[in-house]
């Protein structure tokens, strides 16, 4: 959890849509919205949205939810907001049954893994051998060219 998010006071609007995009989730999971029960909903990561960035909000929540044939699940909630000009809007909404899924989606979040291709040696070496390649069968070519162009 992110200290901002501890303490953050939000609305009575922004609870109500937490709320909705919970049930909304478990919906499209097919579980009975009737029969659920949504608790321990709270902010874990709030990125306050900036002049030239919009802002971010991680929501975990606890669900017991029935399916259809009425077996009973403990669900373990993510939802994923854009502040966009001071609106929630809706990214991201996971179940999950393992708590430990969750954190390490708000670790993808909180510390997002740069993979550049480029960094890695072996994609160098694979890159410059194949511009040398290139450049080689290319010289060939002009150089074959100029001589049957030189012998006409």
């Amino acid at each position: 959890m992110t200290p901002d998010a501890s303490f953050y006071q939000f609305s009575k609007v922004v609870w109500q849509l937490v709320n909705d995009q919970a049930r909304q989730a478990l919906v499209r999971k097919e579980f009975s919205p009737d029969d659920a029960r949504i608790e321990s909903v709270r902010c874990v990561h709030l990125d306050e949205e900036g002049e030239m960035t919009y802002g971010r909000q991680v929501w975990f929540f606890e669900a017991t939810a029935y399916d259809a044939i009425g077996r009973q699940h403990r669900l373990f909630g993510a939802l994923d907001f854009s502040v966009q000009y001071a609106l929630l809007v809706p990214m991201r909404a996971m179940l999950m049954d393992e708590p430990q899924h969750r954190q390490r989606f708000l670790q993808s979040i909180v510390h997002p893994y740069d993979s550049q291709v480029w960094v890695n040696p072996s994609t160098k070496i694979w890159v410059r051998l194949t511009l040398a390649s290139v450049i080689l069968l290319s010289a060939t070519w002009l150089l074959s060219l100029a001589a049957c162009l030189m012998e006409t």
